[in-house]
């Protein structure tokens, strides 16, 4: 089995910081709902006390963590190829989920709502959480992506561009935290996804769709937060 060597891994690494550098740690991250995007400014230590778990034990479970014999390091990507895999991967993914997702809980509302009086927040939660996502995805399809692609092109030397996409950078920053709270809303709401035993399929595989949409979420975030908009302001700060 692959090992992650983070023995002597500075104790102030923020987890972000150990999101990008060893990416098969996310598993154990989404396992323990660590906050690795929008809260990943906290060291590994912060996290864990925040979520009452043991520090020591978490990061030796991270060091024996494996994604298999090949681990994609999209911080070493360049930032075209980077914009396109977020579209290709995330985006397609977050629009075609929606309208499953959707119609799921319309149907476990239909037939649970006034038993599982959550499933109807939750719903609501979600519903704007999908509208939230579809403009953003908008946004950064039409404007700020090729704005960041033109900018790698010309060698991040047009200064003007590199000032005026911060902007909207730290826009789009703020409504990944709106959905990350929408999300951790409905996280809470349905106890870590955990359906009641009186459940039938349909309640089950929603909770188990709407798990796969959080982690979904979290990669996403932390591809654009940690590695994509951090490059575009370090180089917004060199010029």
């Amino acid at each position: 089995m692959n090992t992650i060597d983070i023995k002597n891994e500075a104790s102030a690494a923020t987890v972000a910081q150990m999101a990008i550098s060893h990416p098969s740690a996310l598993s154990v991250f989404e396992k323990y709902n660590i906050d690795y995007c929008c809260g990943g400014h906290r060291t590994l230590e912060e996290a864990c006390t925040i979520k009452g778990l043991d520090p020591v034990a978490v990061r030796k479970e991270i060091s024996q963590s494996t994604s298999g014999e090949y681990t994609l390091r999209p911080d070493k990507w360049s930032s075209s190829l980077l914009v396109d895999f977020i579209i290709q991967n995330h985006h397609k993914y977050v629009t075609e989920a929606i309208p499953e997702l959707t119609f799921l809980l319309d149907k476990v509302c239909n037939a649970h709502g006034n038993d599982s009086f959550e499933l109807l927040t939750i719903r609501k939660d979600f519903i704007d959480l999908a509208e939230e996502l579809t403009s953003h995805m908008q946004k950064e399809e039409i404007v700020l992506f090729p704005a960041i692609k033109r900018l790698e092109s010309q060698g991040n030397a047009e200064h003007l561009l590199a000032s005026t996409i911060q902007s909207p950078i730290s826009a789009m920053e703020h409504e990944h935290t709106i959905a990350g709270d929408l999300i951790k809303h409905i996280r809470s709401l349905s106890n870590d996804y955990t359906p009641p035993d009186f459940a039938c399929p349909t309640y089950r595989i929603t909770y188990q769709k709407l798990q796969e949409f959080d982690n979904d979420l979290m990669r996403h975030i932390h591809l654009e937060n940690n590695i994509l908009f951090e490059r575009m302001k370090a180089g917004a700060s060199e010029n």
